[in-house]
């Protein structure tokens, strides 16, 4: 039997970016709709192709937002399963890791390549690294809104300011995720305890676990009991 085009996608897509199912579109339309009362930049989810019926009729124009009554409509005509193409603002992996250090450059240089392996390299254009929280925040303020922060490597002596700005960032958006790396040669001890921390060590399978994380925290739905 010949592969759809969405299946395979699916099957290469381990962040599922561009694609949801009906339920995961319901579930994010209701999250939205509460979490853009609380954060700077607003989350929402549009139609990357026309959806018809089985008519054949238009019910949703291509890069039409999708909003609860446009769900309504979608579980009307579909079943919970069925996969759309779509697009979120709020898409893709921020890397905070200073590269000015031999140190910071070796852990960083270690990460990103990890994180551009994520599905055969497929997630380049959702990938960005920066050096600092305070370089994150003023991107977040134009263009930049990722879903996940991975924090690597701050030289000690900036460690005191990173976390002001770390607050800073959350006030901004509460709703981005964070994971945190540690490294047993490079970096051995985290800088913020609250956050899930990631630990490295001489075992390569070590970076496996980290593969692992990142994809599970990416791919967590939004509950709206948590928000």
């Amino acid at each position: 039997m010949e592969e759809t085009e969405i299946n395979r996608k699916n099957r290469e897509n381990i962040l599922k970016i561009g694609f949801n199912t009906l339920v995961e579109i319901e579930e994010k339309v209701k999250a939205f709709r509460i979490m853009n009362q609380n954060a700077a930049k607003r989350r929402y989810i549009i139609t990357r192709d026309n959806i018809r019926d089985n008519s054949q009729k238009i019910i949703i124009p291509k890069a039409a937002e999708i909003d609860i009554s446009g769900a309504m409509l979608l579980r009307r005509n579909f079943k919970s399963d069925i996969t759309f193409k779509t697009f979120q603002p709020d898409e893709g992996i921020v890397i905070i890791s200073d590269m000015a250090t031999m140190e910071g450059v070796t852990l960083t240089m270690d990460i990103v390549t990890q994180i551009m392996n994520l599905g055969g390299g497929a997630y380049e254009g959702f990938i960005d690294r920066v050096d600092s929280f305070t370089d994150f925040i003023n991107h977040l303020k134009k263009a930049l809104f990722p879903k996940l922060i991975i924090i690597g490597y701050i030289p000690k002596e900036r460690l005191q300011s990173e976390m002001i700005n770390f607050v800073r960032v959350k006030r901004i958006d509460n709703y981005l995720r964070t994971l945190e790396l540690t490294h047993s040669i490079h970096k051995p001890n985290g800088y913020f305890p609250k956050i899930k921390q990631i630990p490295i060590t001489e075992d390569p399978r070590s970076w496996g676990r980290f593969v692992v994380e990142i994809v599970r925290e990416y791919t967590k739905p939004y509950l709206i009991e948590q928000i």
